[in-house]
């Protein structure tokens, strides 16, 4: 098997008529390949109100995962590319948007590969979930997230067989 790109698409996997449609100059490719953050700013100059609809649902997604950290993420990214944690709090960000309530929400270590300040960020989405009537499981090692646990319990006192004790069940403080 050989792979290389279309010579007449350069890769992006559309057909001409698709790439001919522009939006303030730029083609669905190239707006593809924009980080979050330039993809707001885009969308924030479209002025269209035929456009607004689409405009605004595409904004509030892209500021969810904005929020979260993962403003450096572009749509043209795919997604086998993604951590667990990556993909984990892009499935999150979709959840905001969600007007389910009563849901259970089970994540394994959603702060994983984030950096230290967009912990913050990842902890007021949780809080998001909670306060619209979800239940938010979390299995986490780091204490900024633990810290914000309505109830902690804590299993070990190792892995595998070794564990499965609880050393700690209650409050974080």
């Amino acid at each position: 098997m050989t792979v290389r790109s279309c010579p007449d698409c350069g890769g992006a996997r559309l057909n001409q008529a698709a790439l001919g449609v522009r939006i303030n100059g730029l083609n669905i490719d190239q707006v593809s390949h924009f980080e979050i953050d330039q993809l707001i700013d885009f969308i924030d100059a479209i002025d269209d109100p035929c456009a607004e609809l689409v405009v605004d649902q595409i904004r509030q997604k892209s500021i969810h995962l904005s929020e979260i950290g993962l403003n450096y993420l572009s749509l043209s990214r795919q997604l086998g590319t993604l951590s667990g944690g990556e993909a984990q709090r892009v499935k999150l960000a979709n959840q905001l948007d969600s007007s389910l309530t009563e849901m259970l929400y089970i994540m394994d270590e959603p702060s994983t590969g984030l950096h230290p300040r967009d912990v913050s960020q990842l902890n007021a989405l949780l809080k998001k979930l909670r306060d619209r009537g979800n239940t938010v499981l979390v299995v986490e090692h780091d204490p900024d997230v633990i810290e914000i646990a309505d109830h902690v319990v804590d299993v070990g006192p190792k892995a595998g067989v070794n564990g499965g004790e609880i050393m700690f069940e209650g409050g974080y403080r």
